[in-house]
């Protein structure tokens, strides 16, 4: 990745970096430090993936015995099928509740290139084309896909899932899938897309057409009996969860992250030292997907089962304080505990508490001088 590698990642002080994708700025103690350069964040989060090998959880069974399981991250395949699952998941309640079930996807973006002609670093281009879907201030994409689906008359329901994937050089833009249960076409979608151009400065309304060759909204009707043999050239989608799984990497064969192509592993490094979540679903979409898992026959095998708090929020100004102490995640086996977190070498089990083991955010000193945004013209229509 010529002239990008030596990029910071971030320039803005209100950007949160993990600690270890920040360097001190001065060497006068002053505490003042700004980011480090995209390769080295890269490498920092390819040694931190790889420190999992050397990790594992410890848990106490309802008897007291201590039982040893494999740390895991989302990185790692075994989450990629975890999506997966939940995506099928979704996909069986949403064909069973939906009577006329669509999926639109929108595809937003912005310019990669700064006012100087030089490239954006990348968390900053990142959290502009991620903020104009619920902006600080005023209205974004989400209140204005919200306004056109309450006025589509055909729709009853909605949900949605945000997708962050990265360009071919390793820059972010996001889908929103949207799963309507009632007819909608490319027009519909019109005023979301509007919004995101008109509040997000570095997306070009040339870039967001809505119809013709190039467009960036995808309109298909969900037919769960269409012949697999059709799938390919049919405007209908016939397996929904395969369809959206394409947009993350889920349920691939891909292997290990470190068989990833770069433009991936300096995205997820990007999506890493921010905190940014690279899959989200509505509300709804959540409580369909655990209704769905809810229905599944018990196949408890004795294993604990290790979840994300839903209080944390690694988008938070402080993370680690939206769980209050302790760690972000919980055993939900009854009579099952969390022990601690353990690493062994020749030397033995070392072992750590785990509400202590948190990340540590950090701000920079503010540099947006050096990455002026790329000022887009606004869109041709506006929405309001």
């Amino acid at each position: 990745m010529p002239n990008r590698a030596s990029r910071p990642l971030s320039v803005r002080n209100n950007v949160k970096l993990r600690e270890e994708a920040t360097r001190e700025k001065h060497e006068d103690s002053t505490g003042a430090r700004r980011s480090a350069p995209w390769s080295s964040v890269l490498r920092e989060f390819l040694t931190w993936y790889n420190d999992y090998r050397y990790l594992h959880l410890r848990f106490r069974d309802p008897d007291g015995n201590l039982v040893r399981g494999q740390m895991s991250n989302s990185h790692q395949p075994r989450y990629r099928n975890r999506y997966y699952a939940r995506i099928k998941a979704l996909e069986r309640q949403a064909i069973a509740q939906f009577d006329d079930l669509y999926v639109t996807m929108l595809s937003l973006t912005g310019s990669m290139q700064n006012a100087n002609g030089g490239w954006r670093a990348p968390a900053d281009h990142l959290r502009d084309v991620v903020s104009s879907w619920r902006p600080d201030r005023g209205r974004g994409v989400y209140h204005a896909l919200r306004d056109s689906l309450s006025a589509a008359n055909d729709v009853t329901r909605w949900e949605y899932a945000i997708v962050t994937e990265h360009h071919a050089n390793g820059y972010g833009h996001i889908h929103v899938a949207v799963f309507t249960d009632g007819p909608v076409d490319q027009e519909t979608f019109r005023p979301a897309v509007n919004a995101h151009v008109r509040k997000c400065d570095i997306a070009g309304a040339e870039a967001h057409q809505v119809t013709g060759d190039g467009g960036v909204v995808s309109v298909s009707r969900v037919n769960p009996d269409l012949d697999p043999d059709d799938y390919d050239g049919s405007n209908e989608v016939g397996n929904l969860g395969s369809y959206i799984a394409e947009y993350i990497g889920a349920g691939d064969d891909g292997g290990d992250l470190l068989d990833r192509e770069l433009s991936e592993l300096i995205h997820r490094a990007a999506c890493w030292a921010t905190g940014t979540q690279r899959v989200r679903f509505s509300t709804g979409a959540n409580e369909l997907i655990d209704d769905d898992l809810a229905e599944e026959p018990d196949t408890d095998d004795g294993e604990p089962i290790l979840v994300p708090r839903p209080e944390f929020d690694p988008d938070a100004d402080d993370p680690g304080a939206t769980v209050g102490y302790g760690a972000p995640h919980e055993v939900m086996n009854e009579g099952w505990t969390l022990d601690g977190i353990g690493t062994v070498d020749e030397d033995g089990e070392d072992v750590f508490d785990p509400g202590h083991e948190g990340v540590i955010w950090m701000n920079i000193d503010d540099a947006r001088h050096l990455d002026p945004p790329n000022i887009q013209p606004p869109p041709l229509t506006s929405y309001d």
